[in-house]
């Protein structure tokens, strides 16, 4: 019986220290829905639980709910980083990278409407899976926002 209690009164704590805090990725601006007639406009990446490290530098001694990684910028759905979360994330024209651990910067985009999502890759640029959560262990992206770029 005391054996049934003592397990009963630690059982919380134990579940408790098997679980991290939500890790998240997300956009601080622009807002999903911008519009704007200016090409440029600055984009700010948030993250929620992550250390955000530069690319090619493997980053040791994290505390075990911290993910570490960088971010990249899909565009227009060029890459599904979901599907192929066990490959490095490439490059290309509308995949951008941020290796140098970057959490802004200033777009210029042509008129049209546009998706825009975030991925964290590791220091090899492999897409980043939360660790100890309760997660899908699907990779770390953002939801997509959309924004529109008109024409003057």
């Amino acid at each position: 019986m005391q054996k049934l209690l003592l397990l009963f009164l630690l059982s919380p704590l134990i579940y408790a220290n098997n679980q991290c805090d939500e890790v998240e990725l997300f956009f601080i601006s622009p807002q999903d829905g911008y519009k704007s007639n200016d090409k440029e406009f600055k984009v700010e990446f948030g993250s929620k639980n992550i250390q955000i490290s530069p690319a090619g530098v493997p980053i040791e001694g994290l505390d075990e709910c911290i993910v570490s990684g960088h971010h990249h910028l899909i565009i227009n759905n060029e890459y599904d980083v979901v599907s192929n979360s066990k490959d490095p994330i490439p490059y290309g024209k509308n995949i951008l990278h941020f290796g140098g651990g970057q959490t802004e910067a200033v777009l210029s985009l042509s008129p049209g409407k546009y998706v825009l999502q975030l991925a964290l890759g590791d220091y090899e640029h492999t897409p980043v899976k939360p660790i100890n959560t309760l997660s899908n262990r699907a990779p770390l992206v953002s939801k997509k926002i959309n924004i529109e770029i008109t024409s003057d």
